[in-house]
């Protein structure tokens, strides 16, 4: 994979893209991408792509998406004041993102994404929870319309 001038990876995707990035904003959007430092802008999320193995003990994600890794979009954001840099993931085929970051960047203790779980009737069975493997892939992964809302 090559490397862009900001020291991103940057690749194409493979297979369909069924959850593309938003990429076409106005000037209000733009403006709050650089408040939060959104990275790689002004190049392209979708020329970011990469492929993370899918290598652990339990092998229901395996099972329930037939896929032994995920085919993923990738961005960065601070929040403003903060140095600390977050990464968003999701895997444009199937539309799983990974909530990691969101609950992170609002300080929520590690214990909060399965609380919020059991609160929602329903969607801890359609969240996949990823232990072992590649760390960026850590953490809970939920289908793209639930984490859009």
């Amino acid at each position: 994979m090559a490397r862009d001038a900001q020291g991103s990876l940057k690749a194409r995707a493979s297979g369909q893209v069924r959850f593309p990035p938003f990429e076409d904003l106005d000037e209000a959007s733009l403006r709050e991408v650089r408040r939060f430092q959104v990275r790689p802008f002004p190049s392209l999320i979708r020329d970011n792509a990469r492929r993370i193995p899918y290598n652990s003990g339990k092998k229901d994600f395996s099972q329930k998406t037939n896929r032994d890794s995920f085919q993923v979009f990738q961005y960065e954001f601070r929040l403003p004041g903060d140095d600390h840099v977050y990464t968003v993931l999701w895997d444009y085929n199937i539309g799983l993102v990974r909530m990691t970051p969101f609950f992170k960047c609002c300080r929520y203790s590690k214990t909060t994404p399965a609380k919020m779980l059991n609160q929602n009737p329903g969607l801890r069975d359609i969240t996949h929870s990823i232990t072992g493997g590649a760390i960026t892939a850590q953490g809970y992964w939920m289908p793209y319309d639930c984490a859009k809302a």
